[in-house]
């Protein structure tokens, strides 16, 4: 099931919402986590998606939380709100190469780790 988008079947799906912007890509420790924050951001109004975790993130074969690098800072504000963390942050450009951020959250917005 690793590689594309899951639609609320189980199946894939693409979504038209996300796919012309540069995107962040949210992983945390467990699936309860993730079904949790997917309630949570939804619930706020913030569109996301849940994917496979990229393989170039990790080999785990999980689900991780899509959304607008615009919608970043205020996602991240409101998880923490409700005490869900992230355990990594993820910047994909549009060429769809990931670059893992050292640091995350509103007050850390740009910093990117290079590598």
């Amino acid at each position: 099931m690793c590689g594309g988008r899951l639609g609320k079947s189980g199946g894939l799906e693409r979504s038209q919402q996300l796919d012309h912007a540069m995107k962040s890509v949210f992983v945390f420790e467990s699936v309860h986590r993730v079904m949790k924050a997917e309630k949570l951001l939804k619930g706020k109004g913030i569109k996301i998606d849940l994917i496979p975790v990229p393989r170039e993130i990790s080999s785990d074969c999980g689900v991780a939380v899509e959304l607008s690098e615009s919608s970043e800072a205020e996602a991240l504000f409101i998880l923490a709100e409700n005490k869900i963390s992230v355990a990594e942050c993820y910047t994909r450009d549009l060429s769809g190469r990931f670059q893992k951020k050292e640091r995350f959250g509103p007050e850390f917005k740009g910093q990117i780790k290079n590598g």
